[in-house]
């Protein structure tokens, strides 16, 4: 098991959060019809950033094993932002490169592996504890 954790840190009223993910930071924002400055992506477009880049890194690495010739992998992910019911992520993935069909059916399934591809299909569960810190 791979246990990730991600620390947000919120000082500034304007709903910038400075992350520390492992050894790198950076921060999310809120734009601003919602009371942020829009200095950064919100955390609903992280989660379309997180599966277009995991499956375009998972068809790269694969890729690049087998020794396929290919110049470039893009990935497109749209989706509506909704807490009633399931969220259907449209993904468009756009490979430069020669491939036959066999190939290519290959490679469709190695990008619906990719591990946040996999996360998102299962249901969840969050376990959350608050703790209250006088000043």
């Amino acid at each position: 098991m791979n246990t990730i954790n991600a620390i947000s840190v919120s000082t500034d009223k304007n709903y910038i959060s400075n992350i520390d993910v492992g050894n790198h930071q950076f921060i999310v924002d809120e734009p601003v019809d919602k009371g942020g400055l829009d200095t950064a992506p919100k955390p609903s477009q992280l989660l379309g950033a997180s599966l277009a880049s995991c499956t375009s890194i998972t068809l790269q690495m694969y890729m690049n094993f087998k020794e396929f010739d290919y110049k470039k992998v893009e990935v497109d992910v749209n989706f509506e932002v909704t807490t009633t019911e399931p969220i259907k992520f449209q993904r468009h993935i756009k490979i430069e490169g020669n491939f036959e069909e066999k190939i290519q059916t290959r490679l469709l399934k190695v990008a619906n592996s990719c591990p946040i591809h996999k996360i998102l299909e299962r249901g969840h569960e969050i376990e959350t504890t608050i703790e209250f810190v006088a000043p």
